[in-house]
């Protein structure tokens, strides 16, 4: 574990969690929160980042969502006052978990506490989550996203081999590092999320919704918070909890801290025109380069957006991946059947480790 092989910073007054509002979340997390696993020049830059754009970092209200995420927070800084939060747990084979919009490293609590035996990664992809909400800029993109992600994941993994889970928007963005590195990736564990819309398909309208006009779609997932409130309530079959509800929409909850959930929306590609439309057909043209990978399709089937279409449809050209359809698990599948997904996961890692 790189947080093993080099000095820890330990981070002054001026840079610590309570100065920023951070503190009332970790309240149930180990209490060294000085343990950056990144290098002591990074650290000091990425403090220094944090404490000069605290209004950059969402204040977490405290709720009971925080026993279920008892994890130390860790920050890489990526440059210009943008700070990526990741959590990582524990030793062994690197697992790295890339979530979708509008979630967080929230989402992987189930498996980022029950792997032990893996080096256990989870992401907040810049802008969402714990991570700093910087300026809206070409990060915005997916090919932005992707240099994010490689970025970071340079940083905290170098080199070795990787396990890939990724979820919905995570999976264009796990697979554009991927099919640029696929020496490096040891297996693949896609959950709802695609690279193309299927033949004889279309973007379902609830997600159309937001995403056919610039205004409205951002006057909904921004000003009025539709889009998170949406997924808290249709994204599974048995209702959340309610610490999973809290959960869920803390990093959310002022319209200063949904931006990226908006901007997630308006760079779905449906047409040659879009400016994303290049990169997403990139990845799609290069999966070619990770189809033999040992890889895994576990899919919610009551999604009302990634519908089994989607799956048959990765399947298809993952000629030797291993599918598991949930039938009674929507978009949000980790909440609707944790335990099966975590037996699913732990099995199918033993077997390709």
């Amino acid at each position: 574990m790189i947080a093993k092989q080099i000095d820890t910073f330990e981070p002054n007054e001026s840079s610590s969690f309570s100065s920023l509002g951070l503190n009332n979340a970790f309240e149930s997390a180990p209490t060294n929160h000085g343990r950056w696993p990144v290098d002591p020049a990074s650290a000091q830059s990425c403090a220094e980042q944090l404490a000069e754009r605290a209004e950059h970092i969402p204040v977490i209200r405290p709720g009971l969502w925080q026993a279920e995420y008892p994890f130390e927070p860790h920050y890489l800084a990526l440059g210009g006052g943008r700070c990526v939060h990741y959590v990582d747990q524990g030793q062994g084979p690197a697992v790295v978990m890339v979530h979708g919009n509008p979630g967080w490293s929230f989402m992987w609590r189930h498996l980022l506490s029950s792997l032990t035996g893996y080096r256990r990664l989870a992401v907040d992809l810049l802008g969402m989550g714990l991570s700093s909400r910087p300026q809206p800029g070409p990060w915005l993109t997916l090919a932005g996203r992707i240099a994010d992600f490689t970025h970071w994941l340079d940083q905290v993994v170098p080199k070795g081999p990787v396990h890939l889970m990724a979820h919905d928007w995570g999976g264009p963005i796990a697979l554009g590092w991927g099919t640029k590195n696929p020496d490096r990736v040891a297996s693949l564990t896609l959950m709802n999320t695609a690279l193309r819309l299927p033949s004889g398909t279309s973007l379902s309208w609830k997600l159309k919704l937001f995403q056919q006009s610039r205004f409205l779609g951002r006057f909904l997932a921004v000003s009025l918070n539709l889009f998170c409130g949406g997924l808290v309530r249709y994204g599974t079959v048995r209702p959340m909890t309610k610490s999973a509800r809290e959960g869920f929409l803390a990093p959310y909850r002022l319209a200063a801290h949904r931006q990226a959930v908006g901007g997630f929306v308006q760079d779905i590609a449906l047409t040659p025109k879009h400016p994303s439309w290049e990169t997403l057909s990139e990845i799609d043209r290069s999966l070619r380069l990770v189809a033999g990978k040992p890889s895994q399709l576990i899919w919610g089937l009551k999604d009302f957006v990634f519908t089994k279409a989607f799956m048959l449809d990765l399947a298809a050209r993952l000629p030797g991946a291993e599918i598991w359809p949930l039938p009674m698990a929507g978009h949000c599948l980790t909440e609707d059947q944790p335990d099966r997904i975590v037996a699913i996961c732990r099995d199918f890692l033993r077997r390709n480790c």
